[in-house]
């Protein structure tokens, strides 16, 4: 319950402070530009690589998942996705977000992250923000609200097949 109140609040915010939808502008923010990557790496073995990463992060980059740290620097970046590519099926992070916008060292999004495995598809809506540090992300801190079709209204941007 807290989660999804979380969720809806954090929506709702980003909702209102900025009234432009993503689709309406194009993806040139750097969290944009590493998921339209990343989402071409998971077709590609062995695209998961510190090195690649490096692009995109810092070398002691993390990643904070309903406040928990569960990935700490570009090596740890590398080995959790090759472990999700390994698993099978399809996973997207829909870009453009349905909503990105930048203040100071931040990018805050509001997006869509799809997925097809063993024969179902998932979805889920995802917000938070990536801290910069030297035009690289420093860390993402997302949290995450799994649909549940026939319990939750599937986003539009969901797959249903």
């Amino acid at each position: 319950m807290k989660k999804t109140l979380l969720v809806a609040s954090i929506v709702a915010a980003f909702g209102m402070a900025t009234p432009a939808m993503a689709q309406d502008k194009p993806a040139t923010d750097i969290v944009s530009k590493m998921f339209i990557w990343w989402n071409e790496a998971f077709k590609t073995p062995g695209a998961y690589t510190p090195e690649n990463f490096s692009k995109f992060f810092t070398p002691e980059a993390t990643l904070v998942l309903e406040g928990r740290t569960v990935i700490n620097g570009v090596d740890q970046w590398a080995t959790h996705f090759q472990k999700i590519q390994s698993g099978g099926g399809d996973v997207e992070i829909v870009v453009p977000f349905k909503d990105v916008f930048e203040a100071k060292d931040r990018v805050y999004t509001y997006h869509v992250i799809r997925s097809r495995r063993d024969g179902k598809t998932g979805c889920s809506l995802a917000a938070g923000h990536a801290e910069l540090k030297g035009g690289k992300i420093a860390s993402i801190v997302l949290v995450r609200h799994t649909l549940e079709a026939g319990k939750d209204p599937l986003d539009a941007q969901c797959w249903t097949d």
